[in-house]
């Protein structure tokens, strides 16, 4: 007998579903009480959430994501120096640690564009969006389209600029080659960055779908005012996991989301391994102290 395709999967017979929440109402409360719900939601993200945990079919495609759920903050990174012991701060929150990627691309004008993003880490655990540079996208002349060195040597300003301390290179493709330049470029600047290459196993869309949406579903993504003037936001209120537009930013947002965090430096004299990096640059030094004169 051969099976009608045209019907439904399953049609005639029953289904028993049990979400784990129910009006309120916890459906199993000794495993699942709503403390526990509520942070499964959090950690988990939305889409996961209502598939897997409410057993809600969910397409993907319009899980779109929220602009409204994004926080907004006008702050520089503040680098503070006392007795040669560093503290890092944005908005008066202590940050722990970061996260850069770099999404490499060189050629085709209609090609992926090259994206460099860094996200901070407060002791909490929220993520701020701070630094963004578009290298060159999809409305930049073919003419006008950074050769890897110049990219190189872009790169080198924007860690310096961010005082990260390590960089993810994603390696595939045109990214096997540029580890070395960039590396090599670094050197000649005097900047000491670890660079560390990375393979994406993971579809882009997956990616970013998993990177933004439990941060996103859980309040805690920060996004500094000056990323508004670049294609992210386009980019972020545009995506659909099936969608064509444009989405290099987003990928290398996502990138640094999911990539493990680096921890800053404590001390000035090991600040990534070099005090060039550290050369020409304003402190906002602590000096409350009574010499008792």
């Amino acid at each position: 007998m051969e099976e009608d395709l045209t019907k439904p999967f399953l049609v005639g017979f029953d289904v028993l579903k049990i979400p784990v929440i129910e009006n309120g109402v916890p459906t199993w409360e000794e495993k699942f009480p709503l403390s526990k719900i509520e942070e499964l939601k959090s950690r988990v993200g939305m889409n996961k959430f209502s598939s897997q945990m409410m057993l809600t079919p969910v397409d993907t495609n319009k899980g779109r994501f929220d602009i409204e759920k994004l926080n907004f903050y006008d702050a520089p990174l503040i680098v503070e120096e006392q007795n040669h012991f560093l503290n890092f701060s944005i908005n008066g929150n202590k940050i722990v640690s970061c996260s850069c990627w770099w999404d490499p691309s060189y050629g085709s004008k209609n090609g992926d564009g090259s994206v460099i993003s860094v996200v901070f880490i407060d002791e909490i655990g929220r993520y701020y969006l701070h630094d963004i540079k578009y290298l060159y996208h999809k409305d930049v002349p073919k003419e006008q389209i950074k050769s890897a060195t110049e990219q190189c040597q872009q790169v080198g300003k924007f860690l310096l600029n961010n005082h990260i301390p390590s960089i993810y290179v994603e390696s595939n493709g045109i990214g096997k080659f540029l580890p070395e330049f960039l590396r090599a470029e670094l050197q000649k600047m005097s900047i000491k960055v670890n660079v560390i290459e990375k393979i994406s196993k993971v579809s882009k869309s997956l990616r970013i779908l998993d990177s933004f949406d439990v941060i996103i579903s859980a309040g805690y993504l920060f996004v500094n005012e000056k990323v508004k003037q670049t294609p992210f936001m386009a980019e972020f209120c545009d995506w659909g996991v099936n969608s064509k537009s444009h989405d290099d930013g987003l990928d290398s947002v996502a990138g640094a989301l999911s990539a493990p965090s680096i921890k800053l430096p404590t001390s000035i004299f090991d600040s990534f391994k070099t005090y060039n990096n550290f050369k020409g640059k304003i402190f906002k030094v602590k000096s409350d102290f009574d010499l008792g004169f």
